[in-house]
């Protein structure tokens, strides 16, 4: 473990099963550490606050639902900023990584959190799938990345990233199908189907999508009750809300809220 300046808190290994390896990590705010490498490839998932990991090459923003791939030997430091940092950590198998061949380390964000949380579900889980689970888990969340990394760079892709950040960036009022369209230069129709082909769902869904992600900062960061957290990220009530935070997080928002809080006391 790299040195570090300022107080951290970390919790001892979670889980360890020969092939997999992961731990919760809680840093507190302007913890510093200092430029190391992992000889194993992970991934970590940005449960709460912020940090920014420098490299050789460039700083990486790490938000709250960022996901963090590191090849092995991926030379980093971590800035933690001032709200602190809560992560959970996954070494990956070199059988595993060895089909992620030629991924450098980036960070992702979007749905790919989603997955991400999986894994942390399963991390807490503690029965006879429970391994299985967590393999599969991890498994997906890497297909994620093969298939993000393949992705080529074409006109239609660079058109449905436009319209995913511009609508991502308008949640409330939440733009008609015309208006996107137009930002993105497609005809409505046809952004409607390639948007469809591209994330599996509808804009309306990514909407709710980005709301939900929206209610898991404000349920790590805050002490607001549910029904407000519900009303703010535009939900007609909480019951609406918790459906919707259920199915597409697989969790409940108090789960997600108590399992943030049980780890932010853990001591070394």
């Amino acid at each position: 473990m790299a040195n570090l300046e300022g107080r951290s808190v970390r919790r001892s290994v979670a889980w360890d099963d020969g092939r997999l390896r992961a731990f919760e990590a809680v840093y507190q705010p302007h913890t510093a550490l200092a430029m190391h490498e992992h000889s194993a490839p992970f991934f970590t998932y940005v449960l709460r606050g912020e940090f920014v990991e420098r490299t050789g090459r460039m700083d990486r923003e790490c938000a709250r639902g960022s996901v963090i791939f590191h090849p092995p030997c991926d030379a980093h430091a971590n800035a933690v900023g001032p709200r602190g940092t809560m992560s959970l950590n996954v070494e990956i198998s070199p059988e595993l990584w060895a089909e992620l061949a030629g991924v450098s380390g980036q960070v992702l964000s979007g749905d790919v959190e989603w997955l991400a949380a999986a894994v942390w579900r399963e991390f807490h889980r503690d029965d006879a799938a429970a391994e299985l689970g967590m393999d599969e888990a991890v498994a997906l969340l890497c297909a994620s990345l093969r298939s993000e990394h393949q992705r080529t760079a074409s006109i239609s892709a660079r058109r449905l990233a436009l319209s995913a950040e511009y609508i991502s960036q308008h949640l409330a009022p939440v733009p008609r199908l015309a208006e996107v369209a137009q930002v993105a230069g497609v005809h409505p129709m046809h952004l409607a189907r390639l948007f469809r082909q591209r994330y599996g769902y509808s804009m309306g869904e990514f909407v709710r999508r980005r709301r939900i992600a929206w209610a898991c900062g404000q349920l790590a960061s805050s002490d607001e009750g549910l029904a407000a957290i519900a009303l703010a990220a535009g939900f007609a009530d909480q019951a609406h809300f918790s459906r919707t935070f259920r199915r597409v997080t697989g969790c409940t928002p108090r789960w997600y809220r108590r399992h943030l809080s049980d780890a932010s006391g853990v001591q070394d």
